[in-house]
């Protein structure tokens, strides 16, 4: 299950299953439209495999899973994936995992089956090249523009920001 499945993030998810071989209709895509009720989901429970791609910001939102609804018999989830933040929708884990470790058990543990959580902060460093790759070609069509910075674009709009901002000082 991808949640988020729409975004950049959750469509390289879905590309990831993809290339670890599941077959494309067995992957639960979901995005805002599924998530609008508020959880917790069933789903989150029925599927084996939870990713979380859902761009919060600093909004918070109903859990799409808790402890105590994983907690109860019947889950067939192993694994969640989970860019942690301060208005995390899985609160079912209190630390980070690392390259080295990269899973972490559930704070606390939930077992009968085990319950395992990727939660590394930095996960886009993995793949350094995609994410630099992406990352440029974003920025460039903004660079090309740079010699018409006094008059369109995002540069005339970021120069009025910052005036703006600049007149709201002390």
């Amino acid at each position: 299950m991808v949640i988020g499945a729409l975004g950049r993030c959750g469509k390289g998810a879905v590309d990831f299953c993809s290339a670890a071989g599941l077959p494309q209709e067995s992957v639960l895509k979901w995005d805002m439209a599924e998530t609008a009720s508020g959880g917790p989901f069933p789903e989150c429970r029925l599927s084996d495999l939870l990713i979380n791609c859902v761009y919060l910001g600093p909004h918070r939102i109903p859990p799409f899973a808790t402890h105590e609804y994983l907690s109860a018999p019947g889950r067939r989830l192993r694994v969640i994936c989970d860019p942690r933040s301060e208005n995390n929708p899985i609160p079912v884990y209190s630390g980070y995992s690392s390259f080295e470790n990269p899973t972490t058990a559930t704070s606390p543990k939930i077992d009968s089956p085990e319950l395992r959580v990727t939660a590394i902060d930095h996960l886009p460093t993995l793949v350094a090249r995609e994410s630099s790759e992406e990352y440029s070609s974003l920025l460039l069509p903004s660079l090309l523009t740079l010699d018409r910075r006094d008059r369109e674009g995002v540069w005339k709009r970021a120069e009025q920001t910052y005036r703006g901002r600049v007149k709201e000082l002390p």
